[in-house]
């Protein structure tokens, strides 16, 4: 588990030590293609997933935006190495979207109760992860800019 964390986005380049606390409450899962990984509006848990093998879409109702239908819009792929589900892990709020496996896919699950606790037990850990989620996120919003910038443009 320690080996698949450490070739992650959010994990690479940290103490292994960190690795070990946070392997403790990770467990893998195996998904067969077209999977609801997690649901829009959720609020039952906070884990993280990171994506050891396989794809994930992100996808987000359609009833947020012009129309009241249910249909969902693809918005995101996660591909191997990255993760997803962090923003409710970190403010421990509602899913705001939905994960689906666009294939065969193996998941670290990462209890998102026992990171908070770890990040808060020890400060020096929390600032660590803390600093690679806001690397991870400061990438995706820059590429979500420019994306925006080129629809406008």
């Amino acid at each position: 588990m320690i080996e698949s964390l450490k070739k992650t986005k959010m994990f690479e380049d940290l103490d292994e030590s960190i690795l070990k606390k946070i392997g403790k409450f990770c467990k893998l899962e195996k998904h067969k293609a077209d999977s609801t990984v997690i649901k829009e509006d959720d609020d039952e848990n906070y884990d993280i997933f990171v994506v050891v093998k396989g794809r994930v879409k992100i996808y987000v109702s359609s009833k947020f935006f012009a129309d009241d239908s249910e249909q969902l819009k693809e918005i995101y792929t996660v591909n191997q190495g990255d993760f997803f589900g962090e923003m409710a892990c970190v403010v421990k709020r509602r899913r705001s979207a939905t994960a689906v496996t666009a294939s065969e896919s193996e998941l670290i699950r990462i209890n998102g109760s026992k990171l908070n606790k770890l990040m808060e037990s020890d400060k020096e850990t929390g600032y660590a992860i803390l600093k690679k989620l806001y690397e991870s996120l400061y990438d995706r919003i820059e590429n979500s800019n420019f994306m925006l910038r080129n629809f406008l443009i």
